[in-house]
């Protein structure tokens, strides 16, 4: 079960708290890209070495022995599938079973698409989740927290360009009839009970394990350190657009991607 959002301030910690309320989900936290971006490597880049060097090396290997040409030989690419599929078991679903989760998953607001398709080689029954958010509110959002400076360089269109991107990435890989789904954070705010609803269908989950109280109530983490007791969602609506922002948001690859995830802007 893994959350993937479209970046910064999207809702993702709403619905990892949603999802761990259950009982039965462990969904561990951001871990900075750092998980999938070895895995990827390795899988995508072995399946391509395999097929232009390593499979007639381990063809003749496996026919002739040592003695013969196998300078390039490595088990089949499926070895690696396997490989990835365990290292993420032992590092996220043994913990999870010693914390008493059955189910677990991760969620993270940095992957793209690639991500997407790399866990369903490694776990082709995931269900994954794709989060996205109305850009002008993330913006918004986002300018309330010490991360607007931190990970952004406090600079809109640096923030926007990398919505825009994951975001648009992350919502292609949602086909009709896939596991993979998506969620916008408005249609969640707007009607919990309905997105309660679907979210427990598609995690096949009965709805009433999902405690309301992680959507009703705010944990503090990282706010503006002008204001570290407001809740920056509170703050978003108050916090003023400057004429870069207005920019930001206006440009084309924005205003496309927007269009496209049903935001008018």
């Amino acid at each position: 079960m893994f959350v993937l959002a479209g970046g910064s301030r999207t809702g993702s910690t709403l619905l990892q708290r949603l999802l761990i309320s259950t009982g039965e989900i462990m969904i561990w936290g951001e871990h900075g890209g750092l998980l999938l971006d070895g895995l990827q490597r390795m899988v995508t880049g072995m399946a391509q070495w395999i097929e232009t060097e390593g499979a007639r090396h381990f063809a003749r290997f496996t026919s002739e022995g040592w003695n013969s040409w196998i300078p390039n030989v490595n088990p089949p690419h499926e070895a690696f599938v396997e490989g990835a599929r365990a290292a993420l078991i032992r590092s996220l679903a043994v913990p999870a079973a010693e914390l008493g989760y059955r189910r677990w998953g991760f969620k993270e607001i940095r992957y793209t698409g690639g991500a997407v398709e790399l866990l369903k080689m490694i776990f082709p029954n995931a269900a994954i989740i794709v989060l996205v958010r109305n850009p002008e509110a993330a913006l918004r959002s986002i300018k309330g927290t010490a991360f607007y400076e931190k990970d952004y360089q406090s600079r809109p269109e640096v923030f926007l360009s990398r919505w825009a991107t994951v975001s648009l990435s992350l919502a292609r890989t949602c086909l009709a009839g896939s596991s993979v789904r998506l969620w916008r954070y408005e249609d969640i705010v707007a009607d919990p009970e309905a997105a309660i609803a679907s979210l427990a269908a598609h995690v096949a989950i009965d709805a009433e394990r999902f405690d309301r109280a992680a959507i009703e109530t705010y944990i503090g983490g990282v706010p503006n350190p002008a204001r570290p007791d407001r809740d920056p969602e509170l703050d978003a609506c108050a916090i003023s657009l400057d004429e870069r922002d207005r920019a930001a948001l206006a440009a084309a690859e924005v205003r496309d991607v927007a269009a496209q995830l049903g935001y008018a802007q």
